[in-house]
């Protein structure tokens, strides 16, 4: 019996392929073939399918198999596929799986269980919104005579700069990447491209943080609040054109189990960074708490996002804050924290799987 793996072209962000992996496996099987049921009961796996395009998915840890019955190819991890005996149906309705086909899978999860030591963040961008002609939400506020304005573009740069001598300070084998460190105007594609363009090793995964001020018509909005991607929203995480013709009808169901990933830790990400927002502030300023939309470098940075909103600069009492240097500091501190708490759990737990 032999397995066979192949490469996919295709651009992601925990495991990438210069060439073709082969994974041969030679000898009788130690598997006879099994139902699908005892297989996944035996080896602890999730597992979801498909009836209607007859697709399946298991998943153990961060290691995910998409198989379709009656195709003698599988899929590992969105990128890396072999070639087996298929699962099949049979007239009673059950799945099963053939004994090397079982074997094939069992040292792919066992394989991917050793490599989780190393699975970890390995690049942090930052994204300092606005800068150059945009000088995003402007806030214009007099006292006493005095004139106070504000600009979004300096606010974020100034917050993002220091957070990313923060983050490289503790972190300085991971790459931190800002969008942009001076003030300079980008297109919202150049943001993500930024993002999406830098090169990630075997079990290594990055996320993508955007910084901004808000603003309102009513002049009494405060606070702060972290934004992420709607769990319904879906993006072509791996587009069909990059698959070969007669695999790309996984499309859809590699993107949904992605994007379900994806938005998890976009939503823990966002949680852990309000909370340390909170603390750092201390009631300084009000906290708005988690809220959902498809903001355009959100929904294009092809990773876990979030895009935080510090504070007002419309409001008076707000901007008279965001004015001061040690507040913007306590600021980044919290956003510093949170991203740090993030970081390292998911280093230590290696993906919040464990």
């Amino acid at each position: 019996m032999e397995g066979v793996a192949f490469g996919l072209d295709m651009n992601r962000r925990r495991v990438r392929f210069s060439i073709a992996l082969l994974i041969i496996f030679h000898g009788l099987s130690l598997w006879g073939d099994t139902s699908l049921e005892t297989f996944i009961a035996e080896q602890g796996f999730e597992y979801r399918f498909d009836p209607f395009r007859d697709l399946g998915i298991l998943k153990k840890g961060y290691t995910s198999v998409v198989f379709s019955l009656d195709v003698p190819f599988f899929i590992v991890d969105y990128t890396l596929g072999f070639k087996s005996r298929p699962m099949f149906r049979n007239a009673d309705g059950s799945i099963t799986v053939p004994g090397e086909t079982a074997e094939v899978l069992q040292h792919i999860f066992n394989k991917s269980a050793e490599d989780a030591d190393n699975f970890s963040i390995a690049a942090i961008v930052i994204d300092p919104g606005h800068g150059g002609k945009d000088p995003g939400t402007i806030g214009t506020h007099y006292d006493n005579g005095a004139k106070l304005s504000l600009k979004e573009k300096d606010l974020v740069l100034s917050v993002s700069q220091m957070l990313f001598d923060k983050l490289s300070q503790r972190y300085p084998q991971k790459q931190i990447k800002m969008t942009r460190s001076t003030d300079v105007y980008l297109e919202l594609e150049e943001r993500t491209e930024i993002a999406n363009s830098i090169h990630l090793e075997k079990m290594e995964a990055m996320i993508f943080v955007s910084v901004h001020a808000n603003a309102s018509l009513n002049s009494r909005a405060s606070g702060f609040e972290v934004w992420y991607l709607p769990p319904d929203y879906r993006r072509d995480l791996i587009k069909p054109d990059s698959l070969d013709a007669d695999k790309k009808d996984l499309a859809p169901i590699l993107n949904t189990v992605l994007e379900e990933e994806f938005t998890v830790e976009s939503i823990i990400l966002a949680q852990r960074i309000l909370n340390g927002m909170d603390t750092a502030l201390k009631g300084k300023s009000d906290n708005r708490g988690l809220k959902e939309e498809s903001w355009f470098v959100v929904r294009n940075a092809m990773m876990p996002s979030v895009l935080i909103e510090i504070g007002f600069v419309t409001n008076k009492e707000e901007a008279q804050l965001l004015a001061r240097q040690d507040y913007l500091i306590r600021l980044t501190d919290g956003i510093y924290n949170g991203l740090t708490d993030y970081i390292d759990t998911f280093d230590t737990t290696k993906g919040f799987t464990n």
